[in-house]
């Protein structure tokens, strides 16, 4: 039992630090905690049990026909049973979000971040199963932890952050056959951007040059990763500067526009050393621009109007303390 509690600290820790990574790249308009709790948990525990059940079920013909012991086995269980059924199941915590609360999936960036957090919670319970169960004394523990938990373990956020990029860009488009083609785009990409880390490792185990592939496909996710964290920043930034602007001055002052429109003013607002009243004038300011945008693009949906209102009164409300 001190063995588990002492894992699920140590797992935990490096993972409230990628999971607080990926709030961060949602920079103007945060999540609802109790939403990124919900994808968390989802991948954790539904999303987890599902794919492990799914591959016992799969892994019956897989030994049958290739053999328990055979690279063609392992390459079959691991690099396509496991991408396919999990990425599947983690992904489903993106649609829940997305079919019934849209109100707070405003577009790709909320997709990465409820998709990473799915992913994480899946990778938080599968690491400690993996470093209880196939570790005999704390050696070894201590090398598969560095492997999983700190080189790969932001892999699964990364992968299921591809499923929600795809439901978030079908957002805010019309076409109900262009919305499945991007959303199957995005699982798509990340059932491959696993099965290619996954076959590495199994190839790696015979072959130890292909640890450069496995190593590889991480630097391009820290790459791609930063890139859209750029580009976040860049396109809200831009959102906030087009549907704000006929809010000055009746709703926000022109020297309030020019500060939500600035990024240092942002990057002081993350890291908390703005006021609580300017974070949250902020995160009102960034929500109305979204809804504005939602309201021209796909109507009323729901009430756009009206909350566009709130907001509105919200912002003038926090303008007048």
């Amino acid at each position: 039992m001190d063995r588990i509690l002492i894992t699920a600290i140590f797992v935990g820790i490096p993972t409230l630090a990628y999971a607080k990574l990926v709030n961060n790249i949602d920079r103007f308009e945060k999540e609802p905690t109790l939403y990124l709790i919900g994808a968390f948990l989802w991948g954790a525990l539904p999303a987890a049990i599902a794919a492990l059940i799914l591959q016992l079920i799969l892994e019956i013909p897989v030994a049958a026909f290739f053999g328990t012991e055979s690279i063609g086995g392992q390459l079959v269980s691991t690099a396509v049973n496991a991408p396919v059924t999990e990425e599947i199941f983690k992904g489903c915590a993106v649609a829940i979000i997305y079919f019934t609360r849209r109100q707070e999936f405003d577009g790709w960036v909320d997709g990465l971040v409820y998709g990473a957090m799915a992913g994480l919670g899946f990778a938080y319970v599968e690491n400690i199963v993996y470093l209880v169960n196939l570790t005999n004394n704390w050696g070894d523990w201590t090398s598969l932890y560095f492997f999983r938990v700190i080189i790969f373990g932001f892999m699964h956020g990364f992968w299921t952050a591809l499923t929600g990029i795809g439901f978030g860009l079908a957002r805010n488009m019309g076409n109900p056959i262009a919305k499945v083609i991007v959303i199957a785009g995005g699982l798509t990409l990340a059932i491959l951007g696993h099965l290619i880390h996954n076959g590495a490792i199994v190839l790696m185990q015979r072959n130890s040059a292909t640890v450069f592939v496995a190593l590889g496909n991480y630097s391009f996710l820290a790459l791609v990763m930063i890139s859209l964290s750029v580009w976040a920043a860049h396109h809200e930034r831009k959102i906030l500067e087009t549907y704000l602007q006929d809010e000055v001055p009746e709703i926000i002052s022109a020297e309030d526009y020019a500060g939500l429109c600035n990024h240092r003013n942002h990057t002081l607002a993350r890291f908390r050393f703005a006021p609580k009243q300017q974070r949250a004038f902020i995160q009102a300011a960034a929500e109305l621009a979204q809804k504005k945008l939602q309201l021209i693009k796909m109507g009323e949906e729901g009430g756009n109007s009206a909350e566009i209102v709130r907001l509105r009164a919200v912002l003038k409300e926090l303008k007048s303390n």
